[in-house]
């Protein structure tokens, strides 16, 4: 069953890679986003903090180092990295102009989060050398939001990735007008080498680890598979040790202060985060 969309569509003429005015846009519907915890675009729901503290680091860190592109990561699969991508690119959204680039081929999900059905022209497309980067953007209306998704899963994923225009996409994003601060949904840092061919592309990337799943030696091993990529901050997902009440599969949590005494596990993988050079920040859903 397709999920429940209200879209509007204005249908641009191709133009060059960079700055055209193509697209579609859309308007997202509350329902949906209420369905898959999107609170990136809430002013008042109390969930939307965690991911608020996760945008003033990153603009602070933009100021300083003047860098733009950044990826949401993850030790494994299922860790929550899209979620997290999805929220922070909303909330960024609300102060600067944003682009979200999901370039997790093999499993995207950005659109099933937002409700939206598959693109005409997706970045695969864009990365097969078949369409524009202007051709693959969404605009969500209301917030100065662009999307470039994936059309379909696509198994040539490392084919793509390792291909000469995904060097030629990161330049165009960089080259975008209004400078806008790009959100890199990758894969899973271990899925294959699609993260490894993506990372000389980006400025920067955040980790985000699952409570009670990530172990302290897949961090560890993680962090340094991610040399010499910058690794601004680690994100504990799904915590068990909050004590808000779960409210999604696995258990995204509302914010709650970490009590003095966590499960043997969690200890451990804390203990790693804490020795990054980077804020932690724990979202909600």
């Amino acid at each position: 069953m397709q999920p429940e969309f209200e879209i509007r569509m204005r249908r641009g003429s191709f133009g060059a890679l960079i700055g055209a005015s193509g697209g579609n846009e859309v308007e997202l519907v509350q329902r949906c986003l209420s369905d898959h915890h999107i609170v990136g675009f809430s002013s008042f729901d109390k969930r939307v903090q965690p991911f608020i503290a996760l945008r003033s680091m990153m603009m602070q860190h933009i100021r300083e180092s003047g860098h733009r592109v950044f990826a949401i990561t993850s030790v494994q699969p299922g860790n929550g990295k899209t979620h997290v991508a999805v929220n922070l690119a909303a909330v960024l959204s609300r102060i600067v102009p944003t682009r979200l680039i999901e370039l997790d081929l093999r499993r995207p999900m950005i659109g099933a989060r937002l409700g939206l059905r598959s693109p005409f022209t997706g970045i695969d497309d864009v990365l097969a050398g078949k369409a524009q980067l202007a051709d693959s953007a969404t605009r969500i209306r209301g917030y100065d939001l662009t999307i470039h998704r994936v059309r379909r899963p696509r198994a040539d994923a490392g084919t793509l990735l390792a291909s000469l225009q995904t060097q030629r996409l990161f330049e165009a994003l960089r080259e975008l007008p209004g400078a806008p601060v790009c959100i890199v949904d990758t894969p899973p840092v271990f899925v294959d080498d699609d993260f490894m061919l993506v990372a000389p592309g980006l400025d920067g990337a955040m980790v985000v680890v699952e409570e009670g799943r990530t172990t302290k030696h897949a961090l560890r091993e993680t962090m340094d598979a991610l040399r010499p990529t910058e690794v601004l901050g680690a994100v504990l997902n799904k915590s068990c040790s909050s004590s808000a009440p779960n409210i999604d599969y696995g258990g995204y949590c509302d914010v709650a202060p970490r009590p003095p005494r966590m499960p043997g596990r969690a200890r451990s993988v804390w203990g790693r985060i804490r020795q990054l050079p980077s804020r932690f920040t724990e979202p909600s859903g």
